[in-house]
């Protein structure tokens, strides 16, 4: 979302079609500002272009109080009293250059309590000789309109308690961290203030206490200035320099946060945690305090109400610090990736998949393709008996050995409720997954690969319909931008190789693996499974062969040869019959897509390409153009 959007989630529920205009002051020192029926315009606003102004209620509701101090006062001080007083308030200087003291709630909160705890810290700051208008603090008791200019132009922008001011990233930052006082406090921090360094590995200690060590990067980009020690920063993420740190406890918060604002500073009280699923999603940054909010939009992959699109010449793209991909299994499966993979019933898929598993979780290769470090996984399982998965797991634990702690959980239908997983397709069900997905990544610090196995019994939507299958591909597609891979298991169709049901189940995914069976011979004690790339997102064409997967049922996978294929002629002869049918069932001379061609005998696109121009030289020796 756009900053626009997000300080309106802050501000809060504003009446629909008012708005205040303001335009500074006339020349006998009155405002010059008047009621407007229509919606505000945040970007406007913020650009200066249109000064406009709202209600801290509605309909009994606000997020926000705001005090008049109605006075001049040094920066350096009102910013230590605010922050002494409550680490929550916000000194902004307001239009005649005294000063505001705003607050802010994270949700939708009743007019009334608001108006209680305004009261309260309008007391505190009475203590300390402030001058305070309080027939200009908002909200009123009784919820009526009254109207205030918004901040953020000209001179009204918000101050830290070291009195420098923020910038409006800056002041979100610290809005979506003000539970947490030494990381508010931080915000803003420059070289030269607080010592940056042990600031720095204090946060990092915080963070990782409360399983959130991947916002130390957002911690540092909020700095007031670039914080340059590229090795520093290596050397609390690799060699976990702040663990050293742990424990700080609360008298050791209080002397850290002391030593950031310059002033002696002591916890009123214990740290507040994070309300439930706080910061779920994170890297989508809106989860609790801006989908929840007025004026704020759904962060939904098919509609947005963006006002500009962004882009960079490729010279500054290069330099934009963009994580490079890495792969959980090399060549094959991508992290922060969705993926399918899918195949007739009785194929083999889970025991495949299981395999495919085995190996991630414990770091060993899979069929010749290199993993290089463990990944945890979490194994939906909505169809096998409660002991399947152990016995299908026993062979590769002979062989193996266990996964590390939590490396690998087995989550079976017939331990839920009722024996069955909520559907799929319903928001509950998501979000108890994505509950379990984070409640692993906190026992291991990494996100877990999750698998669904397999779709059709984790779900009752209608296959063939797109909308149907939309709310699915919707969570998979936000969990591959939360950072979690997916499997998901599914059958195939019945008139082409590939999922079964709506053509765009696949759309969103990286990767999907068509596997069938080759038929046992009488005796074999191995499963044979031909694996074609019917879509392979960021592979290069050389790793995406076709190829054949055996199991000796032993613990071990391993690339195999297939039963002898048909030689050249017979292809094209093969070839020759699917173009002729397709002609004649639609009634066309022209011939149908290599796509289309290459579903019908289970090959890639890219071999078939190459085939075609055969194909179209055995048809000139033959004479049967």
């Amino acid at each position: 979302m756009e900053v626009a959007q997000r300080i309106a989630g802050i501000f809060g529920p504003q009446q629909k079609g008012k708005r205040l205009i303001w335009n500074g002051f006339k020349p006998d020192g009155t405002k010059n500002q008047y009621w407007q029926n229509q919606d505000i315009d945040w970007e406007l606003h913020l650009s200066g272009q249109l000064k406009q102004g709202g209600n801290l209620s509605y309909e009994g509701i606000s997020k926000a109080w705001v005090i008049d101090i109605d006075e001049y006062i040094d920066t350096q001080q009102i910013c230590e009293d605010s922050w002494s007083i409550d680490t929550k308030t916000y000194p902004f200087k307001s239009p005649s250059k005294r000063w505001h003291i705003w607050k802010f709630w994270h949700r939708d909160t009743p007019t009334k309590n608001i108006v209680e705890d305004r009261k309260k810290v309008e007391k505190l700051f009475k203590n300390k000789k402030y001058k305070i208008d309080f027939g200009h603090s908002l909200p009123k008791e009784n919820g009526s309109l009254t109207g205030i200019n918004f901040p953020f132009n000209d001179h009204q922008m918000p101050y830290d308690p070291r009195g420098n001011e923020l910038t409006i990233k800056q002041f979100i930052h610290r809005y979506r961290f003000q539970n947490f006082p030494l990381i508010a406090a931080a915000t803003g921090l420059k070289a030269g203030e607080g010592g940056r360094p042990a600031a720095l590995l204090n946060i990092a200690a915080l963070l990782e206490q409360k399983n959130m060590f991947q916002y130390l990067d957002n911690v540092i980009e909020n700095f007031g200035d670039e914080f340059t020690d590229d090795k520093y920063l290596r050397r609390i993420k690799v060699e976990g320099l702040h663990k050293k740190y742990m424990g700080i406890g609360y008298k050791g918060l209080s002397a850290a946060i002391s030593d950031i604002v310059g002033f002696d500073y002591k916890l009123k009280e214990p740290i507040q945690e994070p309300p439930p699923n706080f910061f779920e999603g994170a890297e989508e940054f809106e989860d609790f305090q801006f989908n929840n909010s007025a004026g704020s939009t759904e962060h939904d992959p098919r509609t947005t109400d963006q006002k500009e699109l962004i882009g960079y010449d490729m010279k500054e793209y290069r330099k934009l610090d963009i994580e490079p991909k890495s792969f959980i299994i090399k060549n094959l499966l991508f992290d922060k990736s969705f993926n399918f993979i899918v195949g007739p019933k009785g194929t083999g898929k889970s025991e495949f998949v299981i395999g495919m598993c085995t190996s991630i979780s414990r770091g060993h290769d899979f069929l010749g393709r290199t993993i290089s470090c463990c990944t945890p996984v979490v194994y939906i399982d909505a169809e096998m008996y409660p002991t399947d998965p152990i016995d299908r797991e026993a062979p590769y634990l002979k062989r193996w050995g266990d996964a590390p702690d939590n490396y690998f959980h087995m989550l079976n239908f017939s331990f839920q409720k009722n024996q069955q997983f909520p559907d799929l397709v319903s928001e509950h069900g998501q979000q108890l997954i994505k509950n379990y997905l984070i409640k692993v990544e906190k026992l291991t610090n990494k996100k877990p690969l999750l698998v669904l196995d397999n779709l059709r019994s984790l779900s009752a939507y209608k296959e063939n319909d797109s909308d149907a299958w939309y709310p699915i591909g919707k969570f998979l597609f936000k969990l591959r931008g939360s950072g979690f891979s997916s499997i998901v298991i599914d059958h195939m169709g019945k008139m082409s190789p590939g999922p079964r049901g709506s053509s765009s189940k696949t759309d969103w995914a990286d990767l999907v693996l068509i596997l069938t069976p080759e038929k046992r011979e009488k005796g074999s004690k191995v499963m044979k499974v031909k694996v074609v790339f019917d879509k392979a997102r960021g592979l290069r064409p050389e790793n995406t062969d076709e190829f054949f997967a055996e199991y000796n049922f032993q613990g071990e996978w391993a690339v195999a040869q297939g039963k002898v294929e048909l030689n050249q002629e017979e292809t094209f002869i093969k070839i020759d019959k699917i173009i002729k049918d397709w002609q004649i069932k639609n009634k066309k001379e022209k011939r149908p897509t290599q796509q289309y061609v290459s579903d019908q005998i289970l090959c890639s696109v890219g071999k078939m390409n190459s085939l075609m121009k055969k194909f179209d030289e055995w048809k000139k020796s033959q004479n049967v153009f």
